[in-house]
């Protein structure tokens, strides 16, 4: 694999001409989440807790094993 400086840099000019990498990103905003969306994501939070907490007893538990 070549690394960046041995590429002509007019090759590289044209690829990131042709890509449009050099315009500005668009704009990120915030969208209200549904009800529903917001259900599922505090599950998803849940879930994440609960697993730790019985990944945590099994590891102690297995190491007094």
């Amino acid at each position: 694999m070549k690394q960046l400086h041995e590429f002509d840099p007019g090759v590289i000019r044209r690829l990131v001409e042709r890509e449009g990498w050099q315009k500005p990103l668009p704009e990120v905003r915030r969208v209200q989440l549904t009800g529903r969306q917001q259900a599922v994501f505090w599950g998803l939070r849940l879930y994440v807790v609960v697993m730790t907490a019985v990944v945590v007893w099994a590891f102690l538990h297995g190491a007094a094993g």
